[in-house]
């Protein structure tokens, strides 16, 4: 069983979610000539549809086992350059 533990700002505010995204899920990567902003796409099913999570480039994101332990980091968190 797979979660992602994202950190992230919303409205202003940084905050760190959790979703239980269950047995499977898929991942895509973005190049950033073809997006600047997102890094990559995560999908997992429901009973009801396919939810997803765009991850911006800025946000810490990674897939844990639901015990916490971490599968694969997706992205560490790029200051945005000015």
């Amino acid at each position: 069983m797979y979660a992602l533990k994202l950190m992230t700002e919303r409205e202003g505010r940084k905050v760190e979610e959790s979703h239980y995204l269950g047995k499977m899920y898929r991942l895509e990567f973005y190049p950033v000539v073809d997006n600047p902003d997102i890094v990559a796409r995560l999908e997992y099913t429901t009973k009801d549809g396919v939810p997803a999570f765009d991850i911006k480039r800025t946000d810490h994101a990674y897939i844990t086992t639901v015990t916490g332990d971490t599968v694969r980091v997706i992205c560490r968190g790029k200051t945005p350059s000015h």
